[in-house]
């Protein structure tokens, strides 16, 4: 699926691993915590789900469990590979969605976030980051929710 995200970049989403000949060096995680979507609060975008970029030897699983842990304080287990995505900007770069579920949220001390939001439906609006609502994010939501994993 090719789209143009808010800031104008054409984008290309696969639901297939090995798509893209990009490495993916960037991650975002979604998750739920006791039937609510996990979503951090990023201080100047709003709500999204927490992701971010690879350190230098470290895996893209252990990526997203850092990352979903120092934006949120939540450990995430059952991480699955979803999707990936490219984004065409002046230097192109690979995103790596992971699904799974967060057993236990630790009260802690973050530095890029205002930390975790729990929500049992979701339903964007101005809250949320222009990173959640491009016709690739809401692709990603739908096949997410079509999954039926975390359904009452």
């Amino acid at each position: 699926m090719q789209y143009r995200d808010l800031n104008g970049y054409t984008c290309e989403l696969s639901f297939e691993t090995k798509f893209f000949p990009i490495e993916s060096r960037h991650i975002l995680v979604i998750s739920q915590y006791k039937g609510q979507w996990v979503l951090t609060n990023h201080s100047k975008r709003g709500l999204e789900f927490p992701g971010g970029k690879v350190e230098a030897g470290e895996s893209l699983l252990d990526a997203a469990k850092r990352e979903v842990y120092e934006e949120t304080g939540a450990h995430v287990k059952e991480l699955e590979w979803f999707a990936e995505y490219v984004v065409y900007s002046a230097k192109p770069f690979c995103k790596t969605v992971f699904i799974g579920v967060a057993d236990k949220v630790d009260c802690i001390e973050l530095l890029e976030t205002e930390g975790i939001v729990l929500m049992k439906e979701l339903e964007l609006n101005n809250d949320f980051s222009f990173l959640m609502k491009d016709a690739g994010m809401r692709k990603i939501i739908e096949k997410v929710k079509q999954l039926g994993k975390w359904d009452d």
